[in-house]
């Protein structure tokens, strides 16, 4: 059986119904969770983040996006239809298709369609899966700042380790679920191994400043 993952996000519960309406009509099993921690926010230095989670099993991911792509098509043959990206250029819409994966699967289609429409070419909706995406590289000011904090703590700091060795943690354990629902690692491979080695360092600090707390406590 697959597990549940977040859909997507909302700041509302009630912003999720149009979602939760579909997935309903079409009895796929969901939950729409209430998220208090901001420890898993994916962009630093963002606001508020949303707190509702919309979770299906990842193997509906797809079948989601199917539906949310024909709903698009349909709703575009109302003479009432109003979307924001009608309003953009045709290179706006195409950078929204080169990068699939910031966007959801009805905007994709509704960008494909309108795109067809300004170019009168046929566009072919990409996919939003793991081909796709490309994992974050963590800036050298972070890298340089988990170092810090796990060498800091070689002394009484060794607080300091400890937020090292979970800085670590998260760079090398994060992952990431896409829209077709597949889970990734959300870091690339450099950055994990940086993560890798400021765990160890941590630990090493740490064990070195307990030792030194503990024999000047004795003297």
């Amino acid at each position: 059986m697959a597990q549940n993952a977040t859909y997507t996000k909302f700041y509302a519960p009630e912003d999720a119904q149009f979602l939760i309406s579909l997935l309903q009509q079409h009895h796929i099993p969901y939950s729409l969770e209430h998220e208090v921690s901001q420890l898993d926010k994916v962009y630093i230095g963002e606001g508020i983040d949303p707190m509702f989670a919309l979770k299906i099993p990842t193997d509906r991911f797809s079948d989601l996006n199917g539906l949310l792509a024909e709903q698009a098509k349909f709703d575009m043959l109302q003479p009432d239809f109003e979307h924001v990206l009608q309003s953009s250029t045709i290179e706006e819409l195409r950078e929204i298709l080169n990068e699939p994966t910031s966007w959801n699967a009805y905007d994709v289609q509704v960008a494909a369609s309108l795109l067809a429409e300004k170019t009168q070419v046929q566009v072919t909706v990409p996919l939003t899966g793991a081909v796709t995406y490309v994992p974050m590289k963590l800036e050298l000011i972070w890298i340089i700042l988990g170092y810090l904090c796990c060498l800091l703590g070689a002394s009484y700091f060794f607080y300091l380790a400890i937020a090292g060795f979970l800085a670590g943690l998260v760079v090398n354990q994060a992952k990431k679920t896409l829209k077709d629902g597949s889970i990734v690692k959300m870091y690339d491979k450099k950055s994990r191994l940086h993560g890798r080695i400021m765990m160890v360092l941590a630990a090493i600090c740490t064990a070195l400043s307990l030792t030194i707390i503990y024999l000047r406590s004795g003297l």
